[in-house]
This record gives structure tokens, C-alpha cells and sequence, in this order.
């Protein structure tokens, strides 16, 4: 309960509900709350892609990993990946997907595969999936914020993460997409600033980058190379799982649809992807510097690897700075739930009901009330899965990956897609995913060992999806509105 650490939280956290008090004054129908009346410019939703990407999951949950198993736990093998992902969507699919948003009322990704596929079967599992990883990549949210709560607070994580979710949904359920974006630009600028302060700090701590891989390298060699004690295959998988996956994330491909213009996509990825590789810094540094502390006996045990940002912050940094380091890491992960909660209100009161021909009266109405679901469905969810940050993490992205890459972002590149490929590979994706997540939980690991389940789905959902469009041509063209969407 320091106070500095407290008040500069509480600033923060009283921010951020302003910001959703004065989006909620602008937010007056479906457009405004699901696609920021596609009014954005470039430093916006760059900032809000970086933000949305990197979450809890990836700045606390990869900070423990790093800890956990040296420079490739984590940076190495998805800390790189990432911005090369944020290079594949704006350069393959930005210019289209503003396109199709320009044929009607596109808001969403189920709006977009119909149009593309002209089916609701797509738009129907489309909209299944991404409220499936919208439950599981919220969890991640929960647990992080409340072991953040628990470390500024006098409170359990149970509590830590009411608390949390109890704000995020403050300024989630009014403002919509518009409280989203710009509490994103508010919160990337303060993860990128605290970013490049802690990373000198961090270093500092260790005694300097020498001393820290000394002393790795005299506890196991292992620790400072760049894998660290993760297996090859398992940072391969990485790789590719971050890389590819990254561009089939719906909280960035729904982006391109709030651009007010197509000349506002210039410069986007290479903002989103140096902002994203500065908190990288914070990552490595942190994690690789309270390793050597620990590996000395000079850092405080932990429960959990997780612990290990939010430890660092207490006791290594001045307390204004830690007060920011913990406003940095409820940024990233609140700008990611909020991201996600407007996915999952989209999917299921307008994907889900439209592609049974069931309309929904008063969607703005409905997308609030399931916004407050989710977020007491994402809290169950995560108490029942007990398991690292990072971990949960992992599961989520690649349910997204899975899923959402072949359909939409092979989809918009190659017309021979067909719908059929898109079901066939959707339902591929969704039940292979859990199977091997779930089935791994009960001792169930029929890949081989350092295979990353996400990674091994992302590669079949791929397979499927070619495979089942090159056997089903589509029997009918697609609309002239539709084929000028790939002319590039």
C-alpha cells in the first residue's frame, strides 16, 4: 500500500474512466460502438493494434516466462513474431478490408465473410469462434489483473480481479469501440514510456548486461542462449504461431474497418510494431535481470513466475516509477479486454443471430448486456483454469489464429476460397484446438514433445482450408463489388 504506487494507479484508473464517460456521449448507434463510425486515423489505430496485441499475456505473462526459462521463453520466440504479423495484415488485407467496409454496413468480422463468401453458414462460425477465444483470452485478462490488483492492493487475486473488470466495464459498456481506441492511445503511450525507463533500471539492477549473462551462463549455460531452455521445436512453433497468428487476431484485423481513409494506413505497421518491440525491452529486461537477482539469492521469492514484473516493480524502482510500471501493465491489459469484449458483443448479438436469420432489435441495448456476461463468464473461466498467464495466453491466440487466418486473411487474398473451405476449416480449428488444450490438462500430448498445440492447428486449419476450397469451387461468382476487393 505505498502511497505514490496507489495514487498514481488510482490517476490512472480515473483516466481511463473519463475517457469512457466522454465516449459514451459519442457513441449513438451500432456503427459508433463497433467500428468508431469508421472516423480513425493512422496514430490511433496503430496505437490500438500495438495496445489490443500487447496484453497482460504478453507483458506480464512474458516477463514470467522469461524468468521461468531464459531470453527464448519468450522473446525470442514471440516477442520478434508478433510485429512481422502486424506486417503480413497491413500489407496483405488493410487495403481490402476497408474496401469491403465501403459495400455497407460492415462492422464486424462476421459482416466481412459473408459479404466475401456470401453465406451466413461462414458468417455463423465465424462469429462461434471468436466468442469461444473471446471467453478464453479474456481469462488471461482476469488473472492478470488480478495478481496486478493483489500486488498494489491489500487483496486476493479473486478480488484484485472483480475489482479490475468492475472498471474495464465502467468505460467497456458505454463507450463501445470508441472508449476502446482512445483509452488504447492513452494507455500504448504510457506502456511504451515506462517501457524505456524500466529496461535502463533493469539492466542497471543486474549490473549491466555482462554481469547479467555471466551469471546466467554460470547457473546454465543454457539460460543466456537464444532459446534459452525452451526446445528448438517449441520456438519454431512460436514463430509461427505469432507470426502468422498475429494477422489473424480479430482485435487487429477490425481495425482496418474504423479507418477514415485508405491514406491513413501508411506508416500503421511500422508504428504498431516499434511500439510493440519497445515493451519487448521491458520484457527482456525485466525477466532476464530478476533471473540473474534470483540466481544471486538477491530477489525475493515468488509463488509464480507471474509474480516476477510486479515484484521488480516494488522493489527495484522508485515508487513513482513503479506506480507507472503498474499503470503500464493494467494498460495492457484492460486495452486488450476492452478489444475484446466489443468482439464478443459483435459475435454474439449481431454475427451469431444474423447468420440464423434471427435480427436482433436494438443492438447498441444487447451489445451492452452481454458485454457485463462476458466479463463474469471470462471470471469463471479463468478460476477454473488454473495455469500460468502466459500459458492461457497461448490458448487463446491460437483459437483465434486457427480459425480466423485461412478464412479472412487467405480469404481476401485469394479468390478461389470457397465457403465450404472456410466452414470446413473453422470447425477443424475450434475442435482440434480444445481438444488437444483441454486433453493436454488430463495428461493427453498425442504430438510430439515441443510441438505448440496452436501452432499445430494453425498449420492443419491452413491444410483444410485449401485443400476443401480447391475440391469446392464456388458454383456461382462473386459480385462485381466483391472481385475489385482483390485487385490488390
Amino acid at each position: 500500500m505505498n502511497p505514490y504506487i496507489v495514487g498514481v494507479v488510482v490517476v490512472y484508473l480515473a483516466v481511463t474512466i473519463i475517457i469512457g464517460v466522454w465516449a459514451t456521449k459519442r457513441t449513438k448507434n451500432t456503427s459508433d460502438f463497433f467500428v468508431a463510425g469508421r472516423s480513425l486515423g493512422m496514430f490511433v489505430v496503430a496505437m490500438a493494434v500495438f495496445t489490443s496485441i500487447q496484453s497482460g499475456f504478453g507483458v506480464l505473462g512474458g516477463t514470467g516466462l522469461t524468468f521461468d526459462s531464459g531470453f527464448g521463453g519468450f522473446v525470442a520466440g514471440i516477442g520478434f513474431a508478433a510485429p512481422l504479423g502486424f506486417v503480413l495484415a497491413w500489407f496483405l488485407v488493410a487495403k481490402r478490408m476497408w474496401r469491403l467496409a465501403n459495400l455497407g454496413e460492415i462492422y464486424t468480422l462476421g459482416d466481412v465473410v459473408e459479404r466475401r463468401y456470401a453465406s451466413r453458414g461462414v458468417r455463423g462460425w465465424i462469429g462461434f469462434a471468436v466468442a469461444l477465444g473471446v471467453i478464453g483470452y479474456l481469462g488471461v485478462q482476469v488473472q492478470a489483473t488480478g495478481v496486478i490488483m493483489a500486488a498494489i492492493f491489500p487483496i486476493g487475486t479473486t478480488w484484485g480481479a472483480i475489482i479490475g473488470l468492475g472498471i474495464l466495464g465502467l468505460y467497456a459498456v458505454g463507450g463501445g469501440i470508441i472508449a476502446a481506441v482512445y483509452t488504447d492511445l492513452f494507455q500504448g503511450i504510457i506502456m511504451v514510456g515506462v517501457s524505456i525507463i524500466v529496461v535502463i533500471i533493469a539492466v542497471n539492477a543486474g549490473g549491466g548486461v555482462l554481469n547479467i549473462t555471466e551469471t546466467l551462463q554460470g547457473a546454465d549455460p543454457a539460460l543466456a542462449s537464444p532459446f534459452g531452455t525452451v526446445p528448438a521445436l517449441t520456438i519454431a512453433c512460436y514463430l509461427f504461431l505469432f507470426s502468422i497468428g498475429a494477422a489473424g487476431q480479430p482485435q487487429l484485423l477490425t481495425k482496418f474497418l474504423m479507418i477514415g481513409d485508405t491514406k491513413e494506413l501508411k506508416w500503421g505497421a511500422l508504428t504498431a510494431g516499434l511500439a510493440y518491440l519497445l515493451t519487448m525491452l521491458l520484457v527482456a529486461g525485466v525477466g532476464l535481470s530478476a533471473l540473474a537477482l534470483s540466481t544471486q539469492g538477491n530477489f525475493p521469492e515468488l509463488d509464480t513466475p507471474d509474480q516476477a514484473l510486479t515484484r521488480f516493480f516494488v522493489e527495484f524502482t522508485p515508487p513513482i516509477l513503479a506506480g507507472l510500471g503498474f499503470a503500464g501493465i493494467l494498460a495492457a491489459i484492460m486495452s486488450t479486454g476492452d478489444a475484446f469484449l466489443n468482439l464478443g458483443a459483435a459475435a454474439l448479438i449481431r454475427d451469431i443471430p444474423r447468420s440464423l436469420n434471427v435480427p436482433v432489435r436494438n443492438e447498441l441495448l444487447w451489445s451492452r448486456i452481454i458485454i457485463v456476461a462476458l466479463l463474469v463468464l471470462s471470471l469463471l473461466f479463468s478460476l477454473y483454469l488454473d495455469t500460468l498467464v502466459a500459458l492461457l495466453g497461448v490458448f487463446g491466440w491460437g483459437t483465434f489464429a486457427a480459425a480466423i487466418f485461412p478464412t479472412v486473411v487467405l480469404g481476401l487474398v485469394w479468390p478461389r476460397a470457397t465457403s465450404q473451405g472456410a466452414i470446413v476449416s473453422i470447425i477443424t480449428s475450434i475442435v482440434l484446438n480444445f481438444v488437444l488444450e483441454i486433453g493436454a490438462r488430463y495428461g493427453f500430448t498425442p504430438l510430439p514433445e515441443g510441438v505448440v498445440n496452436g501452432a499445430f492447428t494453425l498449420a492443419v486449419a491452413i491444410i483444410v482450408f485449401i485443400g476443401t476450397s480447391l475440391v469446392t469451387q464456388q458454383e456461382r461468382e462473386a459480385s462485381p463489388e466483391v472481385k475489385r476487393v482483390f485487385e490488390g
